[in-house]
C-alpha cells in the first residue's frame, strides 16, 4: 500500500507528488494521459515541438520559487518576445514590457516542466500514465485504513491517502463512486463536496497550430518576425495567437538543432480561441471549420498567408478557464481525501490558473503530510 496516490499529473499534482516524495512519502502518481503536465503540452508534430497549451511563463510573486529553480536546471529561459494587443478591432498596438517581469518559455517544450518535477520518479512503478481512474472506495488492508482506486485499464492501486488533482467536473464524477457504507459513512460530506465541485465552472478553448513556408518567415507585416504574441480583445473568435517557432530559435544561448531545424521549416503559429467561440464547437465532431474561422480571422489581422497553412492540427481543450472557482486551496473531504487544481481559486478570484494550480498542489500536499 502506497502512502499516497496522487491522481492526475497537471501543475497541482505533480507539485503535491513531488512535495511529498520530498518529504519522505511513498508517492504514486497516476494519470490517463500519455503525457504529464495536463495543459502544460507540447505536441510533436511534424518534426518540430508546439506548446498547445500553457503559452509561456510569466514572473509573479507566486510562482517565483518555481521559475527560479526552473531556470536553474535550464528548462526555462527567457523568451525575447515583442508583446501586442488588439483593444480596437484590427488595431494593433505594441505593448511596452515590464523588465522587471520578464517572459518565459521552455526551449524543449513546456512538457519539459512536467517531466523535470517528477524526474525522480519511475514510470511502469511510482508513476503510472494512460490509468485512468474510474472508481475510488475506502478499504481496510492489512489493519491500515486507505483508499483503493480502480483504472480503467483494470488496475487496483491502494494507498493510506489519496488527492484527487483533475478537473471539478472529473473529480465530481469519479467522487460518485464513493461507496455509501464507507468506514467513516461521510455521505453527508460527499454530497457537500460533490455540490461544491459542480459550482465550478471553466471556459473551454480551442488551439490552432499552424506551419507554413520558410519563405513566410520574414513576412509579419506589423509584428516582430523574430518572435511576437498578440492578445486580442476586440476580436470574437481568436483570444490569443503567437509565433511558437520563435521559442526554440530566440534564446540567446543559442540554438539547438532542432530549433535550427523549426527555423528552416519556417514560422509555426499557435492560435486560442475566445471562450465563447470554443463553446460554440466544443462538442463538434469535425474543428476543422472552426480551424478556418480562427486562420482567416488571423490572416485578416496579421498577414493574408496565415489563412493558407501548409498543415494544422486541432486540439480542444474543455476545460480550459476557470470562470467560477472554489474560493480555497483545496477542498478537504476527510484527512485523508482532498481535492484541488486550478479551480482552487482561494481568496483572491484574481488568482491566475498557474498560479492557482501552483498553490493548491502546495496546499494538498501540506494537508496529506499531517
Amino acid at each position: 500500500m502506497w502512502d499516497v496516490a496522487v491522481i492526475g499529473a497537471g501543475l497541482s499534482g505533480l507539485i503535491c507528488a513531488r512535495e511529498l516524495s520530498q518529504a519522505g512519502q511513498r508517492v504514486c502518481l497516476l494519470d490517463k494521459s500519455r503525457g504529464l503536465g495536463g495543459r502544460i503540452a507540447t505536441r510533436r508534430a511534424h518534426q518540430v515541438r508546439i506548446d498547445h497549451g500553457l503559452r509561456y511563463w510569466k514572473s509573479s510573486a507566486v510562482l517565483a520559487p518555481l521559475i527560479d529553480e526552473l531556470l536553474a536546471a535550464n528548462v526555462l529561459q527567457p523568451w525575447p518576445v515583442s508583446v501586442y494587443e488588439i483593444l480596437q478591432r484590427e488595431v494593433i498596438t505594441p505593448i511596452k514590457t515590464d523588465e522587471s517581469t520578464p517572459i518565459y518559455a521552455a526551449p524543449e517544450g513546456m512538457s519539459a516542466v512536467g517531466k523535470y518535477l517528477v524526474k525522480d520518479f519511475v514510470r511502469d512503478q511510482n508513476l503510472l500514465l494512460e490509468h485512468r481512474a474510474i472508481a475510488i472506495d475506502p478499504i481496510v488492508k492489512d489493519s491500515v485504513e486507505g483508499w483503493q482506486i480502480e483504472c480503467e485499464n483494470g488496475q487496483k492501486i491502494a494507498a493510506k491517502k489519496c488527492a484527487i488533482a483533475i478537473p471539478a467536473p472529473q473529480a465530481a464524477h469519479l467522487l460518485k463512486t464513493y461507496a455509501a457504507d464507507s468506514l467513516s459513512d461521510p455521505t453527508a460530506t460527499i454530497s457537500q463536496a460533490i455540490q461544491s465541485l459542480k459550482a465550478v465552472d471553466y471556459w473551454p478553448s480551442l488551439t490552432v497550430m499552424a506551419g507554413y513556408d520558410e519563405q513566410y518567415s520574414h513576412d509579419m507585416g506589423e509584428l516582430d518576425p523574430s518572435g511576437w504574441m498578440v492578445t486580442d480583445k476586440a476580436g470574437t473568435s481568436t483570444e490569443w495567437v503567437g509565433l511558437d517557432s520563435s521559442k526554440r530559435t530566440g534564446f540567446q544561448k543559442g540554438q539547438s538543432q532542432e530549433g535550427q531545424a523549426q527555423k528552416a521549416s519556417g514560422p509555426v503559429i499557435v492560435i486560442h480561441a475566445q471562450g465563447t467561440f470554443a463553446q460554440r464547437y466544443i462538442d463538434a465532431t469535425d474543428l476543422q471549420p472552426a480551424a478556418s474561422v480562427l486562420l482567416r480571422a488571423s490572416a485578416r489581422k496579421f498577414s493574408t498567408w496565415m489563412a493558407q497553412p501548409d498543415w494544422f492540427q486541432v486540439h480542444r481543450w474543455r476545460y480550459a478557464f476557470v470562470n467560477v472557482g472554489y474560493t480555497k486551496t483545496a477542498l478537504e473531504i476527510e484527512r485523508s481525501l482532498i481535492c484541488g487544481g486550478d479551480w482552487c481559486v482561494g481568496s483572491t478570484p484574481l488568482t491566475k490558473n498557474i498560479e492557482a494550480a501552483y498553490l493548491s498542489g502546495l496546499a494538498m500536499a501540506k494537508k496529506l503530510e499531517k
